[in-house]
């Protein structure tokens, strides 16, 4: 039997660890009219033209990708779970098997011959069972993935028409050695993300 299920966040991370850069856009005018941002950042980038976002609490934090994981590991154990319950089917008519061989059960090689077919029979379609859901969750996987990435850049590509950053990048472990405090986005961005999610679930 294949390894189980376990879906972690390690492709979301993947696929986020290089987040679109926005080019910076200058604005002609400045009136008391203009928009005001998404969300509050730290400040409004002066000196340094790159912010970046922490995407592990992205993760953690922004209520799509929690609601969502809950939802894929719920799916991941039901599906291990129908493998585990054909597994065991399998495991049974073998076991059933040896005890009729060794007790004589079988009057004809012929009988034993066709059980041992059955179990064979068994055993393919558990596999192909376990092939099935590991398909259909890695397609979910995807979706998950492919959603998440274009919610960010989607958001980022709005917030960054206040800001003008002319590269928002990600901070997930040591891939960053050092950046400033003062232009990490996160938390804004996670503010800003999950009051458009909340807008959109409405």
């Amino acid at each position: 039997m294949k390894a189980p299920f376990s879906f972690f966040f390690v492709a979301a991370l993947m696929i986020l660890t290089s987040l679109s850069a926005c080019k910076k856009e200058k604005s002609t005018t400045t009136t008391s009219k203009a928009a005001a941002p998404l969300a509050e950042a730290p400040n409004k980038q002066q000196n340094s033209p790159i912010a970046y976002v922490e995407v592990d609490s992205l993760l953690t934090q922004y209520k799509f990708c929690t609601e969502n994981k809950a939802a894929l590991e719920a799916k991941s154990k039901q599906y291990q779970s129908q493998v585990a319950a054909k597994m065991a089917q399998v495991q049974k008519a073998y076991a059933d098997f040896q005890q009729k061989m060794q007790s004589g059960a079988f009057t004809t090689r012929e009988q034993a011959e066709a059980a041992q077919l059955r179990i064979q029979k068994m055993q393919q379609e558990a596999a192909k069972l376990e092939e099935q859901l590991q398909k259909r969750m890695t397609a979910e996987q995807e979706k998950f993935n492919n959603t998440l990435r274009d919610s960010l850049q989607s958001f980022l590509k709005d917030y960054n028409k206040e800001m003008g950053y002319s590269m928002i990048v990600s901070k997930q472990g040591d891939n960053v050695l050092f950046a400033d405090p003062s232009l990490n986005l996160t938390k804004a961005v996670i503010e800003g993300m999950n009051e458009r999610y909340k807008g959109k679930k409405k």
